[in-house]
This record gives C-alpha cells, sequence and structure tokens, in this order.
C-alpha cells in the first residue's frame, strides 16, 4: 500500500473539526489541510482542491459519536458533554490507575467519563468559584481521533495541579532547593508530579503563550519536564530558552516516559537529584 500523501498525513494527526495550513506549490503555506465531520481535506488558495479522502465506513453507534464530538467542538462556548459522570467504568478507569491516578484523586479533580463519547473527560477549571474554562476527552479504545480538546482560548489552556493534594514529602524539601514550579505536558502529569513539588502546571500541549507562562511569577527556578518523543523534546528546548532569556534559572529534566509513568519516589529523585 502508497504511503499517504503529505497532506493526508498531516490531516490524520489533526483533532476533529482543526485545520492546519501547511505548504503546496509556494513557501507561504497556501494549503489549509482540514479534519471534517465526513472526512479529510485539503484545498490550496493558490492551486485549487488537492484532494479529499472520507473517513471511511462508520456504525450507526459510531456515526451518531462524532456527531456529537463536533458539535462539541462548535459550539461557542465551552461545556461539558450532557452525559458527563465522575462514575468512571472500570474498564476505563485502567487508564487512570496506569498513569497513578486513584479513584479518589480522580474524583478530587472531578474527572469523568462521557459514555456517548466513550471517552474519559478531564475537565479544566479556573479560580475559586472552579468555572469550566476547558476540558480533554481521551479515548480508551482507540478511537480516532484520540484526544478531543476545547478551551475557551489560549489564555486559559493550562492545568494547574491543586497543592491540596500534595503528599507530606513536599514539605521536606530543603529551603531553596528543588524547583518552585515544574512544567508537564499532560494533565495527568501534572498531578502526578503535583503531589510532589510545591506547584505544577500542565501546558495542555506543546506550546506555551505570555498567558500560560503568568503561572511563573514568583518563581526562581522552574523545572521543564515534557514528553520525550519529538515535540516534547522541541517545545522544551524553546521553552527553557525563552525562560532563561527572561531570568528564570531553569531545569530540563529529561526521561525515557513520560513523568506520570514513574512512581512518586522516582519522581522526587528525579526532582531532587537536579
Amino acid at each position: 500500500m502508497p504511503d499517504d500523501p503529505v497532506w493526508l498525513a498531516t490531516a490524520k494527526t489533526l483533532s476533529a473539526g482543526r485545520r492546519i495550513r501547511i505548504e503546496c506549490c509556494a513557501h507561504d503555506k497556501s494549503l489549509m489541510v482540514s479534519n471534517e465531520e465526513r472526512g479529510y481535506r485539503a484545498y490550496c488558495f493558490r492551486c485549487g482542491p488537492r484532494g479529499f479522502v472520507a473517513h471511511g465506513d462508520f456504525s450507526i453507534d459510531q456515526l451518531r459519536r462524532r456527531r456529537e464530538e463536533f458539535a462539541l467542538l462548535q459550539e461557542a462556548n465551552v461545556r461539558l458533554p450532557n452525559d458527563f459522570t465522575t462514575e468512571i467504568p472500570p474498564n476505563e478507569a485502567i487508564w487512570l490507575y496506569r498513569a497513578g491516578i486513584s479513584a479518589a484523586l480522580a474524583k478530587h479533580y472531578g474527572f469523568g467519563f462521557s459514555p456517548s463519547l466513550k471517552r474519559v473527560v478531564l475537565p479544566v477549571y479556573s479560580g475559586e468559584r472552579r468555572t469550566l474554562v476547558g476540558f480533554t476527552a481521551r479515548s480508551t479504545i482507540g478511537a480516532k481521533p484520540k484526544y478531543i480538546e476545547r478551551t475557551r482560548s489560549p489564555a486559559h489552556a493550562v492545568f494547574t495541579a491543586d497543592s491540596s493534594t500534595a503528599l507530606p514529602a513536599t514539605d521536606d524539601w530543603p529551603e531553596g532547593s528543588g524547583p518552585d514550579l515544574v512544567i508537564t505536558e499532560d494533565i495527568l502529569s501534572a498531578v502526578r508530579v503535583g503531589r510532589l513539588v510545591r506547584r505544577c502546571v500542565a501546558l495542555m500541549g506543546t506550546s506555551a503563550n505570555e498567558h500560560q507562562l503568568a503561572s511563573t511569577e514568583g518563581c526562581r527556578t522552574i523545572a521543564v519536564w515534557l514528553d520525550p518523543d519529538r515535540a516534547g523534546k522541541t517545545a522544551a528546548h524553546k521553552l527553557l530558552r525563552r525562560l532563561a532569556l527572561q531570568g528564570y534559572k531553569t531545569i530540563a529534566i529529561r526521561t525515557e516516559q513520560d513523568p506520570k509513568r514513574y512512581s512518586n519516589r522516582e519522581i522526587r529523585s528525579l526532582l531532587s537529584s537536579t
């Protein structure tokens, strides 16, 4: 079977409803690639349509779920799925358990499940009033796209670990040791690392804008611990350089696995050895 064209391979990496511009017949990214409800599409603003590939044959249940996915993505306001529940079925909860997230910890953060989307849902709240500013919905059965994400705006796309969940060992950091803040890539990693440090945030992705970096205020030493894939490494390098230029002392934590895959003792050891 021949490899997918570049535009199609790119389109398959997009979440439902998302689009991106890439190069085509010039160097100004004139090709719009999108993952639409009916399939993957490419249109060049210079040379016209470049192709369309249907998602394939779906069952009635899959079609219904995709309609609900797109409805969530297209709404102006961020909301949780109508059938959202904090009662996560055991088969889906295994994904959380493997990341070291207990049922009690999941309940504390308001993590839940959507039967219609068949995804574990991780809400992101802001402020004392716990205003919903976004969520990540993750498929545990291999559905595409794996993640559905919504945020009110890039300024709100940051998850902060609750300091009340920190383990007693957090109080044992000697004065002036350890990072004041750890920045991770995903929510579950932030929850795990946040149990061992004073402050931890997740960017919900690999990019960081000035609004997200507002969480660094009042910090002296910042550790960046993103995922070990190519995107994570590239993003970590850029973020570390940006923070260093702003005058922060930075620590690069590089591991073979995501932060959430390590035990509490290993996380503590990695942070204290930097």
